[in-house]
């Protein structure tokens, strides 16, 4: 029955979003973005995290979760477009080429910085271990590749938008680095979507007509073609990191090989066994103790100890002898937290934060429409993969360091300006 609901969900939810007449905005990258996490939905089948070439029946229960997602998305879509769409919250703002500089020197800083303290993790990956790699990666490094990864998107976002070229070559490079040279296929899936939301906005007609039109042929091609590097890249790249390419054919002898690894045992299969493993077990743990979540929001939360001793869900509890990492699944771990109300509680929440979103992306202007893209996107794509705490932490992320060029901008507006006065 909620398998039969889930197909019948999926199918109308596409049909509703595809040939009626509304934008690509947030609850429809919510909608699609969950059919593509939900993939192991349709082929009944989640990856053994022990052996990922051997395959499982999902847990029936798993689509219970799917049908409260799909179905309050839609109930929450209805709502939106019945009574919001003449309804906006507008936050001003403008583009300045010192915005994007700002953004540059702070993508340009991090690259840097991450070259200098661990040029083995950059320069010579082949003779780095697995474990020293997770190590650096998982901590010492992080605050540098971070630091590279968001002023490469800030600087994407920016520069497409605004219009300037010499920045958008920029742009390119800096995200092509960290997507191929430091491993982030994050940043660079965030960015897509973000001006992909932004491109349709001013586009009230049928997605179905936008995509099919001619003239818009080639963003349809080029938006298939980034899904499909976006699964394949999961495979190519640690060979490219490692310099092993040479491996590629061993490993997948066919592109049907290729295909099953990509797409059938692929992330969401991962996923998907987290969720399928935490309702197969029952597991139950602490409530988010509410310091976590503060220490979340607060500027410098976790430098203030601003940490709890509470049991959160952890890979321990799901697959005790795993001695890889697997992504989170968000909506597992919330119902590990608090049961079925809880996760009702939060996917009702979810997508009151997605119409929040909306309602600001309609009217805002130049720098702030951008950030707002940006914050918004990563909520609805991402959180499929990651516990709340991460979660939160990539949205502050975001709005931390989205002052940055702000910062840089207003002090070289004054810089300009008393140097003007001075002459």
């Amino acid at each position: 029955m909620f398998e039969t609901l889930f197909y019948g969900l999926s199918f109308t939810g596409v049909c509703y979003y595809i040939f009626t007449k509304r934008l690509f905005d947030f609850l429809s990258l919510s909608f699609f973005s969950s059919l593509v996490y939900f993939i192991p939905g349709f082929s009944g089948l989640i990856i053994n995290p022990y052996d990922t070439d051997e395959t499982t029946a999902i847990y029936p229960p798993c689509y219970w979760v799917y049908d409260l997602v799909l179905g309050i998305n839609l109930f929450t879509v209805l709502i939106n477009d019945s009574f919001l769409q003449d309804k906006s919250i507008s936050i001003k703002g403008e583009f300045k080429p010192s915005l994007a500089l700002g953004a540059l020197m702070m993508g340009v800083l991090g690259l840097a910085g991450s070259l200098i303290q661990f040029p083995d993790l950059y320069l010579n990956r082949a003779e780095v271990s697995k474990g020293e790699l997770q190590e650096i990666l998982s901590n010492r490094a992080d605050r540098w590749s971070v630091l590279w990864a968001m002023g490469a998107s800030l600087l994407a976002m920016i520069a497409f938008k605004a219009g300037y070229r010499f920045y958008q070559i920029l742009a390119v490079v800096l995200l092509g680095l960290d997507l191929f040279w430091g491993g982030n296929r994050s940043s660079s899936a965030f960015v897509v979507l973000a001006l992909l939301v932004l491109a349709t906005q001013h586009e009230p007609k049928r997605l179905v007509s936008y995509l099919s039109h001619w003239k818009n042929l080639g963003k349809t091609l080029l938006l298939a073609s980034l899904g499909c590097i976006f699964f394949i890249s999961k495979l190519i790249l640690p060979l490219l990191q490692a310099n092993r390419m040479d491996l590629f054919e061993e490993i997948y002898p066919s592109w049907q090989d290729v295909l099953f690894h990509a797409f059938v045992v692929s992330e969401p299969a991962a996923i998907q066994a987290n969720l399928s493993e935490t309702l197969r077990k029952g597991i139950e743990v602490d409530w988010y103790h509410p310091v976590d979540i503060v220490g979340q929001l607060i500027i410098g939360g976790d430098w203030l100890g601003m940490q709890s001793n509470s049991h959160y869900l952890s890979q321990k509890d799901l697959f005790p002898q795993l001695e890889y990492g697997l992504a989170y699944n968000i909506w597992g771990d919330i119902w590990a937290s608090g049961g079925w109300i809880a996760l009702i509680a939060f996917i009702f929440f979810y997508h009151i934060v997605l119409v929040l979103g909306n309602l600001l992306i309609k009217r805002s202007t130049g720098y702030s429409l951008v950030i707002i893209a940006l914050f918004f996107s990563i909520w609805a794509f991402y959180i499929h993969r990651n516990n709340l705490l991460f979660q939160l932490y990539l949205q502050k992320r975001v709005l931390i360091f989205a002052i940055v060029p702000w910062l840089f901008s207003l002090i070289n507006i004054r810089w300009n300006s008393s140097h003007a006065k001075s002459s």
